[in-house]
């Protein structure tokens, strides 16, 4: 399985692009989720787990609303792992 690397984005280019998602999902918890998803590829964990945590307040609790937010969870769970760089004696071998 390939991994997914974060993206490094400008503040301008990430609210632009979150601008686009909401534009094209209306507001929908399949909204939420894909946004958050985008901070978490992105780096801003924080800000993702936020609003997943805000998801079942907003939306409630209907089965799908539960699996979007566990969705969202291990997601940025998977993410926030730190990206594994070669050591110095692998470089230099």
């Amino acid at each position: 399985m390939q991994r997914e690397q974060r993206i490094e984005i400008s503040q301008a280019g990430l609210q632009l692009a979150i601008q686009e998602i909401k534009d094209d999902m209306f507001d929908t918890p399949a909204c939420d989720y894909t946004v958050a998803k985008l901070l978490s590829h992105c780096g801003r964990f924080n800000e993702a787990e936020q609003l997943i945590d805000t998801m079942l307040l907003r939306w409630g609790s209907s089965p799908d609303v539960v699996a979007l937010v566990e969705k969202g969870y291990a997601n940025i769970d998977a993410m926030s792992v730190p990206i594994a760089t070669p050591s110095k004696s692998a470089a230099l071998a």
